[in-house]
């Protein structure tokens, strides 16, 4: 069996990684060793759970459904306390069984026009607003409550738009943010090959299709654009966003990037 030392070393379909490193707007950047992506830690053998618990975590933010949780609960850590907050709602996909069905969706006369707009809307760019998993971990965040990890299923979608609030509120510069989501895709890449060659007849000759399969196993930038869109046409603004739905305003807003980033 293979030894890890560090979270680097583990294998790449695990999608951990730490936030810390990013630059910010103002010149500074994201303080490393606090802020942890991942997917479910079920998913993680002995082994594998090693170099996460030297992380010295106090903070465990399950996004999971609680039916996610009950099928496959993560291994307790020492030291840190753990929460399930469900992050999800209208998923459409928790009402599929198979890519096959959701690529059923896009030939169904209900869903001509735009499928993806819908599933992408629905799914992911949603979950910023009127979130109380979100809530919670920014409540957890301002409280000092580090190093965190949070994570979902495969630590992609309610997992990739946590990082992306945490780090559009931090300043890091929205190309930044984006390319950080869209990493899943590279962690994630032999299971998204895996998946787009087992329906290579479709995928390789409609656009949508390919768009609908990498959902099951990546992310697509739709997503990461959407909410970017959505967040400024809303409140203008992602410091008015952070007051208005989270209930960050600027004097918390200052604390917690003095918080998370350093010089």
């Amino acid at each position: 069996m293979p030894t890890y030392e560090t979270i680097d070393q583990l294998p790449r379909e695990l999608n951990i990684r730490d936030l810390g490193g990013l630059p910010t707007q103002d010149g500074r950047k994201v303080k490393r060793g606090l802020l942890f992506r991942s997917s479910a830690l079920a998913f993680f053998d002995e082994e594998e759970m090693a170099p996460v618990k030297a992380l010295g975590l106090r903070t465990i933010l399950d996004l999971r459904a609680e039916k996610g949780v009950e099928k496959r609960p993560d291994p307790a850590v020492e030291g840190a306390a753990y929460y399930n907050k469900c992050a999800a709602f209208q998923n459409i996909l928790e009402d599929l069984n198979s890519p096959g069905e959701l690529l059923g969706l896009i030939f169904d006369e209900e869903q001509r026009g735009n499928p993806i707009d819908v599933l992408v809307a629905s799914y992911t760019a949603s979950l910023a607003f009127t979130n109380e998993a979100f809530q919670f971990m920014f409540d957890c965040l301002l409280d000092n409550r580090v190093p965190m990890l949070f994570h979902c299923s495969n630590g992609k979608d309610r997992t990739g738009i946590a990082a992306m609030l945490i780090l559009l509120a931090l300043g890091v510069p929205e190309e930044l943010v984006k390319k950080d989501y869209l990493l899943s895709n590279e962690y994630r890449k032999e299971g998204l090959d895996d998946l787009l060659k087992r329906y290579d007849v479709i995928s390789s000759r409609l656009d949508s299709a390919r768009s609908f399969l990498t959902i099951f196993e990546g992310v697509l930038p739709e997503s990461a654009d959407m909410l970017i869109s959505e967040i400024q046409e809303r409140y203008g603004s992602y410091e008015n966003f952070m007051d208005k739905e989270y209930g960050v305003n600027a004097a918390g807003l200052k604390c917690f990037r003095d918080m998370y980033l350093e010089d």
